[in-house]
């Protein structure tokens, strides 16, 4: 079986490819590997997430580690991504592995690699694990595994980082949706810690997370807005988490879904404006505009990078960044890990909520008024590899100069295709861990994100001769 480590590791169905022998045969090329660099003596943690034998995977993989005599520390219980990255980089481990597939559908997992300075893995470590597979059979007996719940250590990170007095004080009422993920019960601890009273739903845990798929958007949470709409608090903000806690997103008081661009926007308006921090923003290829209108606003510089955190990461680590994010909800600020942090992120909105006196809602209303609507939407695409990349093929090479009656200001090649138009633009991209082509957008309303979405789908269709 080939193993293609993606954008942030190795993911496929367990009813495929991703299977108990082949996490082994991953598990022993991945010890090869540090031991080749000489790293192994240093230990690794590993975590997972709530997926169906996700514990399964994770145990056999730290037996694996063991038997070829290297540290391995396991998590006494599922727990976030970002926590396996704090703990490799706060102890000075060699590396770390989390089994998770994050917001993919439940039959999907994954086995995410984290680099010892607490981010997603670089190409040349994923290349070089891959070059090992299959050098040796797995070792699976002998050694010794330590049990380690981290919970305690990302608690103490966080309470470094946000002004829980503030919140407190403010009086904001705080709704939780982990969506089924290993994230359920870290934000209503953490803010109980400080005498904050929140209200937690879907914090047990359930495979199939409860039908939908553990990603932060507005079709997953429809009982969540729902409970908002009916709590009819006037200052109120709803948090959400994918399924490993490293993404999240919001809703507002009203129960109106905040999507991921509008998120960011918040978050760089609140270290920008409010906390008056410097450092330059970097964001992904499918970055909203509104961004670098308001950095342009306050003199920051901008780095766009490729689709995927560990571009990302690569600027943070380079120094000198204020703010990273992406599209997809992942996001992080100066001084923390570099890497994704859906619980820290999270409570960052409740503090800015808390400063301004003010609902999410109500912030980004404001950053409109002063930069004009942006409205967004994505598209997913279920297309044979062999289609997707067909109907790519077109695109680059014969788009039309008009998209519908938009006239094409300028098109970019850089992590797919960006169609550029006065008012907007749309990204197609070919997903290269799945079988997806995934279509953004971005225009002044939401009628008109929808009629270019489906545009732009009927087109890729026509190019694939479906």
């Amino acid at each position: 079986m080939p193993v293609k480590f993606g954008t942030d590791g190795w993911r496929d169905t367990m009813d495929g490819d991703f299977t108990l022998a082949n996490v082994e045969r991953v598990a022993q090329a991945y010890i090869d590997y540090y031991k080749n660099k000489g790293t192994d003596g240093q230990g690794f943690f590993v975590g997972y997430d709530h997926r169906a034998d996700s514990e399964v995977f994770a145990r056999r993989t730290a037996e694996v580690i063991a038997a070829n005599g290297g540290r391995a520390i396991l998590s006494a219980q599922a727990c976030p991504t970002q926590v396996v990255s704090l703990l490799v980089r706060e102890r000075d481990l060699a590396a770390g592995v989390m089994i998770t597939a994050s917001h993919n559908p439940p039959r999907y997992n994954g086995f995410k690699v984290k680099e010892p300075q607490g981010c997603s893995s670089f190409p040349e470590t994923t290349d070089g694990i891959l070059s090992f597979l299959d050098k040796h059979p797995p070792q699976k007996s002998g050694g010794q595994l330590e049990l380690y719940d981290p919970k305690e250590d990302f608690f103490r990170y966080v309470e470094a980082r946000v002004d829980f007095a503030k919140i407190q004080k403010s009086g904001l009422q705080i709704f939780i949706n982990p969506l089924f993920g290993s994230g359920s019960g870290y934000i209503s601890g953490l803010l109980a810690r400080h005498g904050i009273a929140s209200v937690e739903i879907n914090n047990r845990r359930d495979v199939q997370f409860g039908g939908f798929n553990p990603e932060p958007l507005a079709y997953n949470v429809p009982d969540f807005m729902e409970t908002l709409k009916k709590a009819g608090k006037d200052f109120a903000v709803g948090l959400i988490l994918d399924g490993d806690a490293d993404r999240n997103g919001a809703c507002g008081s009203n129960g109106q879904f905040i999507n991921s661009q509008k998120v960011f926007s918040i978050l760089f308006h609140h270290f920008a404006e409010n906390l008056q921090r410097p450092g330059k923003l970097v964001h992904a290829f499918n970055g909203t505009r509104l961004l670098d209108k308001l950095a342009a606003d306050v003199g920051k510089e901008v780095v766009v990078t490729k689709i995927g955190f560990k571009y990302i990461a690569e600027e943070i680590l380079r120094g000198g960044v204020l703010l990273g994010g992406e599209e997809s909800g992942g996001y992080s600020a100066s001084g923390n890990i570099p890497d994704r942090d859906g619980i820290l992120n999270s409570l960052y909105l409740c503090e800015v909520a808390a400063q301004e006196n003010k609902t999410l809602e109500q912030i980004y209303a404001s950053l409109e008024k002063r930069f004009g609507r942006h409205c967004y939407d994505r598209l997913d695409l279920h297309l044979d590899n062999a289609v997707k990349e067909q109907a790519m093929s077109v695109l680059e090479q014969d788009c039309p100069p008009t998209f519908l009656d938009k006239a094409v200001q300028s098109k970019e090649k850089f992590d797919g295709l960006k169609i550029n138009f006065s008012d907007g633009w749309i990204l197609f991209r070919a997903s290269g861990t799945e079988p997806l082509l995934r279509i953004y957008c971005e225009a002044a309303d939401e009628a008109e994100v929808a009629r270019l979405l489906q545009a732009a789908e009927r087109f890729v269709l026509s190019c694939a001769k479906i």
